[in-house]
């Protein structure tokens, strides 16, 4: 059952429409050459700008993920706006996207964190700012295009979709669902989470679609937290029949890539990884499980994993196993066939070439900076 009413964690807090100033007038004199506004702001006329920087300021309103007292909040909205002027065309584009669609205004209201997503560290921390903010880009065109309607609004507008349930090996019920990122979504767009019966997260895969050259882009394999976390896990592989369950995510996101025909698919390195820096820790050993799956380290911060998962056939199986094996298989191909049946028949076609987005070179996906 679809839960329409459930937001995104970390949309919480207060906006800040009592501390933005009056509408912004373009100054009579330009910015000083070589600057970061002149680099950010190109060639525009005063019209543009004044259109860009109304835009910019549009979107300070209403920023309920800006917390804290009064003071705190101002410093987090200059910020914003000096982060916005060195990039301000390409923002202002971003800004402009997000308000012609009807399902990403309502995403934004739901989460504005959309928003500014690229300002900050954002599932490789070696990308440049406007990688970040291409990226971006190309995951909502890729989802607004290729999505079927229903789930692109169930998903973004309304913040949760349930995909179906299965029996687990005790009689209980799992569910799958698909959702946006959550937690200010530093590790990819979108959420796929294997859920209990009240479709409370057991374990979660959070991933992005490189559109221009199509690769997926795996940015988080999270599994329970806290003093009890093994002993969940140890339940929950019995559950499924002795499949572990990290290994069940990450089939799900190649039965996503072969449904549209993505054959690139790429993970993000312990180091690579936007939380590593942070002072927040890692609860998984990322690197361990992508060379686990033949993932090849390509540089940039990322692993190249194969085009296809390799599983064991029955007869590799010891006899006296292959009842559990059987079971497994089946339980696999379920679960895969409820995310299938979600997905619909694919789209014809990728929609290449846009606007700010950078060619990837195969096998690498890199960005063209080094700093924030």
């Amino acid at each position: 059952m679809n839960n329409p009413n459930r937001p995104p964690a970390g949309v919480l807090g207060m906006g800040l429409d009592a501390f933005l100033p009056a509408p912004y007038a373009p100054p009579s004199r330009p910015a000083r050459a070589g600057s970061p506004l002149e680099k950010g702001l190109g060639a525009v006329s005063a019209a543009e700008y004044a259109s860009a920087l109304a835009t910019l300021f549009d979107s300070m309103r209403h920023r309920h993920d800006w917390t804290g007292p009064w003071y705190k909040r101002g410093v987090t909205a200059l910020k914003y706006l000096a982060r916005s002027l060195c990039i301000l065309p390409r923002h202002q584009r971003f800004l402009a996207t997000i308000a012609d669609d009807p399902v990403m205004s309502a995403y934004r209201q739901r989460d504005p964190r959309l928003l500014e997503r690229h300002m900050h560290r954002y599932i490789n921390a070696h990308w440049h700012r406007c990688d970040r903010l291409a990226y971006l880009q190309q995951h909502y065109r890729f989802a607004k295009a290729h999505l079927p309607p229903g789930l692109y609004e169930l998903v973004y507008a309304m913040g949760h979709a349930s995909l179906g349930s299965l029996t687990a090996k005790d009689g209980s019920l799992l569910t799958l669902c698909l959702r946006p990122p959550i937690d200010k979504g530093c590790e990819g767009e979108l959420c796929l989470q294997l859920c209990n019966g009240n479709e409370d997260p057991l374990y979660s895969i959070i991933f992005s679609i490189a559109d221009e050259l199509p690769t997926v882009m795996i940015g988080c394999l999270q599994g329970p937290r806290g003093a009890h976390a093994k002993d969940v896990v140890r339940e929950l592989t019995r559950l499924l029949h002795g499949m572990r369950p990290k290994q069940l995510m990450l089939s799900l996101v190649y039965a996503f890539a072969r449904h549209y025909g993505i054959e690139r698919l790429v993970a993000i390195s312990n180091d690579a990884h936007p939380l590593r820096r942070s002072g927040r820790p890692l609860y998984s050993d990322y690197d361990a499980f992508w060379e686990e799956q033949h993932g090849r380290r390509i540089g940039g911060g990322w692993y190249a994993l194969p085009a296809s998962l390799m599983h064991k056939s029955e007869a590799e199986v010891s006899s006296n196993h292959r009842a559990a094996f059987r079971r497994r298989e089946a339980l696999r191909r379920e679960v895969e066939q409820l995310l299938l049946n979600a997905l619909a028949p694919p789209a014809p076609g990728f929609e290449h070439a846009a606007n700010d987005a950078p060619r990837i070179p195969a096998p690498v996906v890199a960005g063209s900076g080094n700093g924030p």
